[in-house]
């Protein structure tokens, strides 16, 4: 999208730096996925927001 166009419809997004990639370990992937299977009524925001059990 235009930056022109993104100004008219939210000026402070325009204005923010895209998002960088985080490069997470095999490890880290499957234990999130194995807390999201396992946590009923889970969803990928919660399991994100949440502190990661130790």
């Amino acid at each position: 999208m235009d930056t022109l166009i993104l100004d008219l419809l939210d000026p402070e997004e325009a204005r923010r730096p895209p998002m960088a990639m985080k490069d997470y370990s095999d490890e880290f992937k499957a234990d999130a996925v194995a807390l999201f299977e396992s946590t009923p009524g889970a969803t990928y925001k919660s399991i994100a927001t949440e502190p990661f059990p130790t």
